[in-house]
């Protein structure tokens, strides 16, 4: 298969050059897509390869040759991050495919055992539409929100085939392509949290973490995102000495999700504070902005897997504070959000105190 879309390529490619100037790279994208989807990994890997190899030969200057200047070195590292990209999601959306179909498989293999009662018929029927409507939903969720950034590398990528485009605009291109890649890797991850937090396969590695530390770290990573927003970002640190029980990996993922949610939506010009404080066993951690607020009907939802209050909003997939309950609750502390409508939004949470000398 690989071989041969390829080969197609190839011919298509040559054939329309005839009529007038036709991008090098425009059909070896599709010859590489349908060979991952096809063939996986390996297969993906020959098709761009060996598109790389009959493009250098056939359509980079000198023909015939394997020797390639810097423009078109660019151009060859363009093309292997969108095969790569393709290949990876191809690769996400079958396993996706393959999990739903046996979860589905389970729940038949299950509701043979039920018999035949009207109460078991019932419960049979309700348990397959919310599997169903479940894996659309996964579905969903991974087939828009991994497609818009591989749209826009793709976009990316055809542009830098375009010829005499300037070293700096070609520059650009490249770092819009990795932004979006790093996008897409971002959310397979939260969709991995989601998948063992529902199956009870999340794990923590537990380590005694000063709040100082943690504030230090939150505030180093969020603060070139709050200062390009006009945001004022405040990390207030509590008194020396006060540690947690926790994740030093997860609890920066908690403040992270809060803490981007929080700056992704309060205007410019506002304020985000992050504060602690030491209440008997827990410290409780909270993340104040100057934002819209919530309404009441919508605090309910936070925490619910894809759930966004403005629905035409695309700047995430509802998956972040959900996932942030979970690590929350993994380490046996509670999160809960105060809002109203103009008047901003408090996220607290709160984590194990470390039981140390002196820590009352």
């Amino acid at each position: 298969m690989a071989l041969l879309v390829t080969a197609i390529a190839l011919a298509a490619t040559l054939i329309l050059r005839r009529d007038g100037p036709t991008p090098a790279f425009l059909f070896f994208v599709p010859a590489v897509a349908i060979s991952a989807w096809y063939g996986g990994p390996g297969p993906a890997a020959l098709a761009t390869g060996l598109s790389l190899l009959l493009i250098d030969l056939n359509f980079l200057a000198p023909g015939g040759s394997l020797l390639i200047d810097r423009i078109e070195a660019l151009e060859i590292i363009a093309f292997v991050i969108v095969a790569a990209t393709i290949t990876t999601t191809m690769g996400a959306l079958h396993r996706a495919l393959a999990l739903a179909e046996s979860r589905a498989a389970e729940l038949k293999s299950l509701n043979e055992q039920v018999g035949r009662s009207y109460d078991a018929e019932r419960e049979k029927r309700h348990v397959a539409e919310l599997l169903a409507q479940a894996r659309e939903e996964v579905l969903g969720v991974v087939a828009h929100d991994l497609r818009n950034p591989l749209s826009t590398i793709i976009t990316s990528t055809d542009m830098l085939l375009q010829e005499n485009l300037e070293p700096t605009r070609r520059t650009e291109l490249l770092e819009v392509a990795l932004r979006n890649g790093r996008q897409m890797n971002r959310l397979i991850g939260d969709l991995l949290d989601t998948v063992r937090m529902h199956a009870g396969k999340f794990t923590l590695d537990l380590e005694d973490v000063a709040v100082v530390t943690i504030f230090r770290q939150a505030e180093e990573m969020l603060r070139p995102i709050a200062e390009k927003r006009a945001i004022c970002l405040e990390a207030v640190p509590p008194d020396d000495g006060v540690t947690v029980r926790a994740d030093p990996f997860r609890v920066s993922q908690i403040l992270g999700n809060i803490v981007g949610n929080a700056i992704k939506f309060t205007p410019e010009q506002g304020s985000v504070t992050i504060r602690a404080a030491a209440n008997g066993n827990h410290v409780a951690i909270h993340v104040t902005d100057s934002g819209p607020g919530i309404a009441p009907a919508d605090i309910e939802h936070l925490f619910d897997d894809f759930w966004q209050a403005r629905r035409n909003d695309h700047r995430g997939v509802g998956l972040g504070l959900a996932i942030a309950k979970g690590v929350v609750e993994a380490h046996g502390g509670m999160i809960w959000c105060d809002s109203a409508p103009g008047r901003g939004s408090t996220f607290s949470f709160t984590l194990p105190r470390a039981v140390t000398a002196g820590s009352g």
